[in-house]
């Protein structure tokens, strides 16, 4: 009893956690708070604070479960939420140049934590028992991994992506004016 409420605090305070610093993320895009450097910094500490609150969500799932959590959509969306927290934390203590790799990964620890916490998940928070193909040690290191792979290759998605908004908009609509060609039929 002890571990679900504890599981049920940790998720609302990573959970309102990152809906803060995704709120301090947008202020900043929309004005330009370049002498406010604390304000942005706040943000990149509200992520290290998500990722330890993710961090003891899992760990108390963990226990309480009895078995690594990983074995449903709801254990595995949290997961794939940490393991965005890890990506940006990797690129918050790269300090040698700039990155805008937060404005990818806030929002998708967010959305992907929202997702798996909303109503639309009922009966899944819920921790059963494993089934008999998951009751294995390769769970907690082949799914973990892929799990891993999934967060770095969505951000490579997103931000590829965000590279191509980012470069359509400077080249602007007079790239996709061409001369008309003459038809010879």
């Amino acid at each position: 009893m002890i571990f679900s409420i504890l599981e049920h605090i940790l998720t609302h305070i990573s959970f309102s956690v990152v809906s803060i610093v995704l709120t301090i993320y947008f202020v900043t895009l929309l004005v330009n708070l370049d002498e406010i450097i604390g304000f942005f910094d706040s943000s990149d500490k509200g992520i290290i604070i998500t990722f330890f609150g993710i961090t003891g969500l899992l760990f108390t799932r963990w226990i309480y479960s009895g078995h690594f959590p990983l074995s449903n959509l709801y254990e595995s969306l949290i997961f794939l939420s940490w393991a965005f927290s890890i990506i940006h934390m990797v690129s918050y203590f790269n300090k040698k140049q700039q990155n805008n790799l937060n404005a990818i990964t806030a929002p998708s620890v967010i959305f992907i934590q929202g997702f798996a916490t909303s109503g639309l998940l009922n009966k899944m928070p819920q921790s059963a028992i494993l089934v008999p193909a998951l009751q294995s040690q390769w769970l907690m290191m082949h799914v973990s991994m892929m799990i891993l792979g999934y967060g770095a290759l969505l951000c490579g998605s997103l931000l590829s992506i965000a590279l191509l908004v980012i470069t359509f908009r400077k080249v602007g609509p007079t790239f996709w004016k061409r001369k008309k060609k003459k038809k010879f039929y």
